[in-house]
């Protein structure tokens, strides 16, 4: 049997869709740049979810990419402002400085680390 472009194609298409529980959209917190505005939905299994990435793996100052552009989605979801650059993939100083707001503000310890506590209070609704 002879797998087309288009087998391979659907095939991933069913293995990756997700239903989404509801959507919900966040302006920004403060005045910020159009782009700032983040679209996340609910997932089933792990809560909101922006578009970025899945895991919930640890991040910090210096990290890059997919991760730190969800928790920067997250963060302005939550009503929490990453500096003027919004969702750029860089946690840099701006990035720490809200995870800590957002900490402090959850009654968790502050210290700019986006672990497993974190995580939850960033993805699950309500907190």
């Amino acid at each position: 049997m002879r797998w087309g472009k288009t087998a391979v194609t659907l095939g991933l298409v069913g293995v990756l869709s997700v239903p989404a529980v509801g959507v919900a959209t966040a302006a920004p917190a403060a005045p910020q740049a159009a782009a700032a505005a983040v679209s996340c939905r609910l997932l089933d299994f792990i809560g909101y979810y922006c578009g970025y990435h899945l895991s919930n793996t640890r991040a910090d100052r210096g990290n890059s990419g997919a991760k730190v552009q969800e928790i920067q989605a997250l963060l302005i979801f939550k009503g929490f402002s990453v500096g003027s650059t919004g969702v750029d993939g860089q946690f840099g100083a701006a990035t720490e400085s809200a995870v800590k707001r957002f900490q402090s503000s959850r009654g968790i310890g502050a210290d700019g680390i986006v672990g497993p506590t974190t995580w939850h209070y960033l993805r699950t609704p309500g907190l």
